[in-house]
């Protein structure tokens, strides 16, 4: 009996972020740094032998990933900490699968809503993007490109109510945003 009564009052030393799962965290994390050097390798001239390596790679990360959700749920911070959910994210995020990306997307929907570490703004994009490659139109105004030197964004769903959206996932107007991208491109 003492050592419970000892055990128990000992446990406001744990770090608030302590995670339940550290071996799925460490996985998460690793697998997230990966995905993000993977990244930068499709971005680059790289090799045909290097790219189709990296596109196993990436494919590897989705169905390890997918796995994981389908064994134990979507990771929380409890379980992984802040840092681990937002691995999780860009596994979700990096995948080229967008039936993958598509299922999952409730479910990082609701970790924001329970405030499990992910932004707002990473959110929308996500959500935009995934919604661009299924042929609609997005629903935050993430979504741009450039043409004739102009910004032009993707169709959105209703932009009457775009700008109250985005201030609801902590962003800035779609004008303020335009003008951002157009300093960025050089544009001004």
């Amino acid at each position: 009996m003492r050592y419970v009564v000892l055990l128990l009052s000992s446990m406001w030393l744990l770090p608030a972020d302590a995670q339940t799962k550290p071996i799925l965290q460490k996985q998460l994390l690793n697998m997230a740094q990966q995905s993000k050097q993977i990244q930068a390798a499709r971005k680059s001239d790289a090799t045909e032998a290097l790219k189709s390596m990296v596109a196993d790679i990436s494919q590897l990360h989705t169905q390890t990933l997918n796995e994981i959700v389908q064994s134990q749920g979507w990771p929380t911070k409890a379980q992984v900490t802040e840092q681990g959910v937002r691995a999780a994210f860009t596994l979700v995020s990096h995948s080229n699968n967008l039936s993958f990306q598509r299922n999952m997307l409730p479910l990082v929907i609701q970790s924001y809503m329970d405030k499990q570490g992910m932004s707002g703004e990473a959110v929308a994009i996500f959500t935009d993007k995934v919604s661009i490659a299924q042929g609609k139109k997005q629903m935050f105004g993430t979504q741009a490109d450039l043409i004739n030197s102009k910004v032009i964004f993707f169709q959105i769903e209703n932009e009457d109510s775009v700008d109250q959206l985005r201030a609801k996932m902590g962003m800035p107007s779609l004008a303020e945003y335009k003008t951002t991208l157009e300093a960025l491109y050089g544009l001004q």
